[in-house]
C-alpha cells in the first residue's frame, strides 16, 4: 500500500477501475486537448504490468500514484513496464517509474532509436527545421514552431530498455498470454497487445474510436503504408473489446478499420487534386486542407502528416517530387491529370519505389 495522505483521486477527475478481468484502466490528465491518457494495469501471475506511464508532469505522476494507492498496488508490485510507443504521453514518467518500481522495461527497437536521435535536442530542432523550410514554411511560422514544441522536447529523455522489442513476444498474465504485435504508423516501434483467448486489444494510439491517430512523416519510412498494413492485419483478428490510449474502451474494429482507410483514400484523393489545382508545397497543400487557422503546434502535426501522404504517393508514382530547390514541390507525372489513381492502400497495381 501507498504511503501518503494524498487527496481521493475522483477529485481531480480521473478515474481507474478493472475493465475486464485482471486489466485496470487509469487515466491520468494530460495538459493539452486529448485530456486524458488511459494507462493499463494487468495482474500478473505474481504482481503487475504497467503498459504506457502517463507524461512528465506532476498531475500525471499524482494520479498514478493515487491510482496505485486506491487499488492496493505498491510501486515495487510492479515487476515489468512496457511502453507502445515513445510519444511523451506515454513514456514521459518512465524512467521515474522505473526508479520506484526496480522493473524491467519494454521498448520496441525502432522506437528507441528513434528516441535517441530526440534526444539530441539541437540536432532534433535543426533536422525539424530543415524539413519545414522543405515544406515551405516562413522563417516565422518556423520559429513559432520551435517555441509551442519546446516543453514537449523537454518531455523526452534517454531511455535503457531492458527488452527491445520486435513483435511476436508474448507476456504470461494471471489470465493467459498477451502477444505483443507491432503496429508501425503512428511511430515506427508502436505496439499493441492481443489477449487472443479474450479477444481484447491495448491498442495504444494505433486505434482510437473517435479521431484517426496521426501519421506523420517519418524519414527512410513509408508511415502511411506502414500504417495501413498493420490496420489490414489488426482487422484479421478476431477482436471483441479495444482498449485505446485516449476514450473508453468500444468495439467494431473492423468497421474502424474499414472507415480509417477510406478517410485516408480520401484524403490521397484531395491532395492528388489540390496538386492537380496548382497547390505544390506541403504548406499549401496543408492551407488548405485545414481551410482554418492552426496554432503552431498543430501546424506541424498537419505539416507532417501532409508529408506523410506525399510519400506515400509518390512512392506508388502517383506525385513527382522536385528536390532542387530549398522548398520541395509536388507535380503530377507528365499527360496525367488527377484521377482514382491516388486511392491509398498499401498495395496497388503500380510499382513502389524503395
Amino acid at each position: 500500500m501507498l504511503a501518503s495522505c494524498l487527496t481521493p483521486y475522483l477529485e481531480i477527475g480521473g478515474d481507474y477501475r478493472e475493465v475486464v478481468p485482471g486489466i485496470h484502466m487509469l487515466e491520468l490528465p494530460l495538459p493539452f486537448s486529448l485530456g486524458i491518457v488511459n494507462v493499463w494495469l494487468v495482474r500478473l501471475e505474481s504482481g503487475w504490468l504497467l503498459i504506457d506511464t502517463g507524461m512528465q508532469t506532476e498531475a500525471c505522476f499524482d494520479a498514478l500514484a493515487r491510482a496505485l494507492e486506491g487499488l492496493s498496488v505498491d510501486w515495487r508490485d510492479i515487476r515489468r513496464i512496457l511502453l507502445t510507443h515513445i510519444h511523451p504521453d506515454h513514456m514521459g514518467l518512465a524512467s521515474r517509474v522505473v526508479a520506484l518500481t526496480g522493473a524491467p522495461l519494454d521498448l520496441h527497437r525502432a522506437d528507441h532509436e528513434l528516441l535517441a536521435q530526440i534526444t539530441d535536442t539541437d540536432l532534433h530542432r535543426d533536422w525539424q527545421r530543415e524539413i519545414l523550410t522543405t515544406a515551405g514554411a516562413s522563417p516565422e511560422m518556423r520559429a513559432l514552431v520551435d517555441s509551442s514544441m519546446f516543453e514537449i522536447q523537454q518531455s523526452f529523455e534517454r531511455l535503457t530498455p531492458d527488452r527491445l522489442l520486435s513483435g511476436g513476444e508474448t507476456i504470461a498474465t494471471a489470465h493467459g498470454a498477451l502477444e505483443v504485435l507491432w503496429t508501425p504508423g503512428h511511430s515506427p516501434g508502436h505496439v499493441s497487445l492481443y489477449d487472443r483467448e479474450r479477444r481484447v486489444l491495448i491498442s495504444g494510439d494505433h486505434i482510437l474510436q473517435h479521431i484517426s491517430p496521426n501519421i506523420g512523416w517519418q524519414p527512410g519510412r513509408d508511415a502511411l503504408s506502414e500504417f495501413l498494413s498493420s490496420l489490414d492485419r489488426i482487422a484479421a483478428l478476431d477482436v471483441d473489446l479495444i482498449l485505446p490510449s485516449h476514450g473508453a474502451p468500444f468495439t467494431g474494429h473492423r468497421e474502424w478499420v474499414r472507415k480509417t482507410q477510406e478517410h485516408h483514400a480520401e484524403r490521397c484523393t484531395r491532395i492528388v487534386a489540390l496538386i492537380d489545382g496548382g497547390a505544390t508545397t506541403a504548406h499549401q497543400i496543408a492551407e488548405k486542407l485545414w481551410n482554418r487557422h492552426l496554432s503552431p503546434f498543430h501546424y506541424r502535426f498537419a505539416i507532417f502528416e501532409v508529408m506523410a501522404h506525399l510519400e506515400y504517393l509518390e512512392r506508388r508514382e502517383v506525385l513527382r517530387a522536385d528536390r532542387s530547390g530549398a522548398v520541395y514541390r509536388w507535380t503530377l507525372p507528365a499527360g496525367q491529370v488527377g484521377n482514382g489513381l491516388a486511392t491509398c492502400r498499401p498495395i496497388v497495381n503500380r510499382p513502389v519505389r524503395p
